[in-house]
């Protein structure tokens, strides 16, 4: 009886237990984040108490990896290698039922794959140089950025513009990527739009771009020609007063001189130009009297009576007889002397006397400084 019992009754409880367990829910809502070749997959479980979860990473190149964890989230990067490779995920509760397990994903970075999501690859970091009618651009070969044997390849991309489209190709020896866009136009104070879009083993990358020219700075030399005279003229106008102001200080009539003279100059047909009046020294001018002949005519007028043969001189040698006379002066000693020599002989007609001429005797005069002449002296008359 006792060995009956110990065989049914265990017998009983794997029948309860079979009968009365509950299977776990399975997983929901799975997700992958993929960029740049980083591959984060999630989900969602409705139980706090999380199980133990299976993940399964087909390679439809490389086989079926699995993967456990507690977290309701992996990074499968290091799972996925390969980016021109396809991937199918699924996850699963562990204890929960194969039909529930059965929600999958499947990615690649590969564009001509039949995928739920295809990843996306950033273009390398562009580098724009713009001229005035040509636009430079460089970049990093795409295998030396990410580092990845999908990309270890030549890089053919294309570059559309204004309508235009031109296609480049970049060694994988090359670590920098360049190349120049021709412009009919240039770019000054306009814009382009760029659009790159560049393939590795149908691994797409692709950027856009706007590039600007700085606006032309136009010299307006007519405008900086006039302004650089106006300078010029202003700097000499403060330099001519700063050197009156110093004349007015140093030499106070210096001012008035200077315009004193150009208005000289400016009414020079004003001016009435005097001839300064010689200086003269002064000359004791000897007056002789002509003598008269009384030779060869007698006189009629019997009051007439003749004079002493006796010459009568009175004379004052000059003290200095000046030789610088002005035509002028000599003219009027030569009238002087013409009026006086017409009174004298007005006296001696009108006194009853006449004369010949020069019937006196010559004697000697002293003419200074040594100098003797013979000359008729002025005859005594009574």
């Amino acid at each position: 009886m006792r060995a009956r019992l110990s065989f049914v009754l265990p017998l009983c409880a794997s029948l309860i237990t079979t009968v009365c367990a509950v299977p776990l829910p399975a997983v929901t809502n799975i997700s992958l984040s993929c960029h740049n070749l980083e591959n984060v997959l999630s989900w969602k479980y409705s139980e706090p108490d999380h199980p133990e979860f299976i993940i399964n990473i087909r390679n439809y190149g490389n086989g079926l990896t699995t993967v456990r964890t507690n977290a309701t989230f992996l990074n499968i990067t290091e799972y996925t290698q390969g980016a021109e490779n396809s991937f199918y995920v699924t996850v699963e509760a562990e204890g929960s039922e194969d039909n529930a397990s059965s929600q999958g994903i499947s990615f690649s970075y590969n564009e001509d794959a039949p995928n739920d999501i295809t990843c996306v690859v950033d273009f390398p970091a562009l580098e724009v140089s713009v001229l005035p009618n040509k636009v430079i651009l460089s970049f990093t070969h795409p295998f030396n950025v990410h580092e990845d044997k999908s990309f270890e390849d030549d890089f053919q991309y294309t570059i559309s513009y204004n309508g235009t489209e031109k296609t480049c190709f970049c060694e994988v020896s090359e670590e920098e990527c360049t190349t120049g866009l021709h412009l009919y136009e240039s770019l000054n104070g306009m814009c382009i739009n760029l659009l790159i879009k560049g393939t590795i083993n149908s691994i797409p990358m692709e950027v856009s771009r706007k590039v600007c020219g700085d606006k032309a700075v136009y010299t307006d030399w007519v405008l900086l020609l006039t302004l650089l005279i106006c300078c010029l003229v202003g700097f000499l106008l403060l330099m001519l007063l700063v050197f009156l102001v110093y004349k007015k200080l140093t030499q106070p009539d210096s001012e008035i001189t200077i315009f004193t003279k150009l208005l000289r100059i400016v009414n020079s047909d004003h001016i009435v130009n005097e001839p300064e009046e010689p200086t003269m020294s002064k000359v004791t001018t000897l007056i002789q009297a002509a003598p008269l002949d009384f030779t060869d005519e007698p006189s009629s007028d019997p009051s007439f009576t003749p004079l002493d043969e006796k010459p009568l001189v009175t004379s004052y040698p000059p003290t200095h007889i000046s030789t610088h006379f002005n035509d002028d002066v000599n003219l009027t000693e030569e009238q002087d002397q013409g009026e006086m020599a017409d009174d004298a002989d007005s006296v001696g007609f009108g006194s009853g006397n006449s004369f010949s001429g020069y019937d006196s005797c010559k004697f000697p005069i002293d003419m200074g400084q040594g100098d003797i002449v013979d000359a008729y002296g002025p005859r005594n008359l009574h």
